[in-house]
């Protein structure tokens, strides 16, 4: 996903301004029963066969890009359940848990830094229950306020996030943002993780500021942005989105420019520079193709700290682009959504460190049976070079049952 397929503050702008119209009341008891409460239930497996290499623990100090790569297998059940206030004025509530109970495991002694069966892997909070996105939201037409566990629309972020996230637009076509966190973690259908400080060097945490500006409302935009994690990392970056649509037919390209000054000792600077386009139809078909390119020494550095939404593979997939030196990943994409069917395939290929080459197969689906029930595969293939990073094939999927 990128960034233009995130929800646009203008629209999110519209969807609040019509939401505290209808849901707005002066009584706060009025506001409480007015709520909305989702959630669901997940039957969910996951299957991971080792084809070259040695299996390993994959960056075991960054919940982003963290993964156990090697032979496992394990059954769960996992419940989600969310309620979100009406707004009492301009403020409301918003708060959601998670919990899983594992059915089976293909290993009782794996070792993994996170456990030794096979489910720890991926769900490793401490407790088999944890708190999702929660938080205290305030909009008064122009500035939206989140504070608390948040998701944070934002083409470095791919985790929930313990901080605030503000965004004011009250100058015509131009956005300001902000956000500060201090530690960050997953809650999925695919993996529960516990929540870590996000910098182990200051109780700072991390920051963003950011700037984007509607140049022909949202046909084009341009984003400038900057990042700060004391004796982590300082970055600096823009982003350029084009789009045209003419009748059933879209269009549109992305670019985006990261330069990251590496704090830690031994650690070069840092740069990523992201180029794509696509093309579609309505929203039934779409044709993507990009290339990513990172810097010779250091990669991306610790620009993706937090997770990314740039690269074209599975947030569990990717990990060559995403953690080595020297990348340069070319891919293409299909996707497809059709009433209750979706699909998409995504196949990568990267060239990384010295002479050294991981391809990527991707293809997921979700078909609905019925309104509320939900059939989910994920197929994930990887080939090639393995002394680095092991290739294996995973399979991860299940039911959904929606209410």
């Amino acid at each position: 996903m990128v960034l233009r397929e995130l929800m646009d503050f203008k629209k999110l702008l519209v969807f609040l301004s019509f939401y505290t119209l209808a849901f707005c009341y002066e009584n706060i008891d009025e506001a409480l029963k007015n709520g909305v409460t989702k959630g669901d239930v997940i039957f969910y497996g996951d299957y991971q066969k080792l084809s070259y290499g040695k299996a390993q623990n994959f960056t075991p100090n960054n919940l982003a890009t963290y993964s156990y790569l090697g032979n496992s297998g394990y059954l769960l059940g996992n419940i989600r359940l969310g309620y979100t206030s009406g707004f009492y004025k301009n403020v409301r509530a918003s708060i959601s848990f998670a919990s899983s109970i594992v059915i089976f495991n293909q290993h009782k002694n794996l070792l993994t830094s996170t456990g030794n069966i096979d489910a720890q892997k991926d769900f490793f909070n401490h407790n088999q229950a944890s708190i999702g996105e929660s938080f205290i939201e305030y909009f008064d037409g122009d500035t939206n306020i989140k504070a608390g566990r948040i998701s944070i629309a934002n083409e470095w972020i791919n985790t929930l996030a313990d901080g605030f996230w503000i965004r004011n637009k009250t100058i015509d076509k131009l956005l300001i943002e902000t956000f500060w966190a201090k530690s960050y973690g997953r809650i999925n259908y695919w993996q529960m993780t516990d929540f870590r400080d996000l910098n182990p060097y200051n109780i700072f945490g991390i920051a963003n500021i950011g700037a984007k500006y509607d140049i022909l409302d949202e046909n084009l935009t341009i984003k400038a942005f900057s990042y700060f994690a004391p004796e982590i990392f300082t970055a600096f970056g823009t982003r350029v989105h084009g789009s045209y649509a003419n009748n059933n037919i879209q269009m549109g390209g992305e670019f985006g420019a990261t330069y990251s000054i590496e704090h830690l000792p031994h650690h070069s600077n840092a740069y990523v520079i992201d180029l794509s386009g696509f093309v579609g139809y309505k929203e039934i078909i779409q044709f993507k193709a990009g290339y990513i390119n990172t810097s010779k020494e250091s990669g991306w550095g610790n620009i993706g700290i937090m997770g990314d939404q740039i690269t074209p593979f599975f947030i569990w997939g990717g990990k060559a682009i995403k953690t080595q030196p020297n990348g340069n990943l070319f891919y293409g994409m299909i996707k497809s959504k059709l009433q209750q069917f979706t699909f998409s395939i995504t196949y990568g290929s990267t060239s990384f460190g010295t002479n050294q080459r991981q391809n990527e197969f991707d293809f997921t689906t979700e078909v609905g049976i019925t309104n509320n029930v939900f059939m989910l595969l994920n197929i994930l293939n990887t080939h090639l070079d393995s002394s680095i990073i092991p290739t294996l094939t995973q399979v991860n999927g299940g039911i959904r049952l929606k209410f």
